[in-house]
């Protein structure tokens, strides 16, 4: 019996890891447009915007970002069509903070974080600043990523820095597309997605005087009080690829180091 239970397990594990499925990532193959070659077109988390088949020689670009519906066909021979598995990424594998590095120098860490006496501040409807008392005791100990990411018209990259949730002993990279607000969940629509996909939002930033740096010191301290994004938030196409032993976030691949 115990064998049985034994081998059940093992059988389990495989299907355990890989539960978060497939990504799968449209580059540009050539400089067409307005990308660049190599540059990420979209990819199957991006809730809003998504590449389907046309016909034998084109893909169908389409979204409706601005409210309004848009698509644009693209030749198949333009892409580069690339399908990487999503595995959970560990708390315990986080330890003190880990850094990943991409190919060309940029790099990103998750570390763990105390609220070091500081707060958390959300706005009311007539854009008043007060202490969000929940996220302030939710956030007393955390978990955050922060770093520059590479993006495609700026060689200096983005500064993208926010705390993280945990779910069942994971950093939560991986969210139903009815979880993300920009999703849908009526099949049909073009934002629908019913597999999880790997999405992060900016929600949290720091007062306008203090300046583009992180709100954390080198032991994960929070420096200043921070307080809730009320203009368009970024949001980053994320996944732990635990087969390149890599953090995926918007089409390139930050090695663990």
């Amino acid at each position: 019996m115990k064998k049985s239970i034994l081998l059940l397990a093992a059988l389990c594990l495989p299907l355990l890891l890989c539960a978060q499925g497939k990504l799968t990532a449209y580059y540009a193959k050539t400089p067409f447009g307005d990308y660049k070659k190599g540059q990420l077109i979209v990819d199957t988390n991006d809730p809003i915007n998504r590449m389907v088949n046309y016909n034998k020689k084109k893909f169908k670009y389409e979204g409706d970002d601005t409210g309004g519906y848009y698509s644009q066909l693209i030749l198949k021979s333009q892409v580069t069509v690339k399908v990487y598995q999503m595995s959970p990424l560990p708390v315990a594998m986080i330890g003190d903070g880990v850094t990943f590095r991409s190919t060309d120098g940029f790099t990103v860490r998750i570390f763990p974080a105390k609220a070091n006496g500081h707060a958390f501040y959300a706005f009311d409807e007539e854009f008043v600043k007060y202490l969000d008392e929940k996220h302030t005791e939710a956030l007393q100990q955390h978990y955050v990523i922060s770093g520059t990411l590479k993006i495609p018209y700026d060689p200096e990259g983005l500064f993208f820095e926010d705390p993280l949730e945990i779910e069942d002993a994971n950093i939560k990279l991986y969210r139903t597309g009815a979880e993300v607000g920009y999703g849908c969940d009526v099949k049909g629509q073009l934002r629908y997605r019913p597999q999880k996909i790997g999405f992060i939002e900016d929600t949290w930033t720091t007062p306008d005087d203090y300046g583009e740096k992180s709100a954390y010191d080198a032991r994960g301290n929070m420096l200043v009080d921070q307080q809730k994004i009320v203009d368009i938030p970024e949001y980053l196409s994320i996944a732990w690829i635990a087969a390149e032993n890599a953090l995926y976030i918007n089409g390139t691949l930050y090695y663990k180091q």
